[in-house]
């Protein structure tokens, strides 16, 4: 039993819970911090992955819009032209 278990269960234990209500519940709060941790490390990950794609994406939109200034350069060039 890890430490906060033991506290969450001699706590229920304190206000007269039934030992086998009082183990079980404390063992579903254990299981909830593990489920609370696995979710920590995905949210780190996700994290990680946008700050990498965020340049990415600022770099990729701001190629489009250089091509789109020399495309109106051309277009206007084009027009004179003629």
């Amino acid at each position: 039993m890890s430490t906060m278990q033991s506290e969450v269960f001699e706590a229920l234990r304190a206000i007269d819970i039934p030992e086998d209500k009082a183990l079980k519940a404390a063992t579903a709060l254990s299981r909830r911090d593990d489920d609370v941790s696995a979710l920590k490390r995905d949210m780190a990950v996700i994290k990680w992955m946008i700050g990498t794609l965020y340049p990415i994406v600022l770099g990729i939109f701001g190629t489009i819009f250089a091509l789109w200034l020399k495309i109106g350069d051309l277009t206007v060039a084009v027009a004179r032209a003629h």
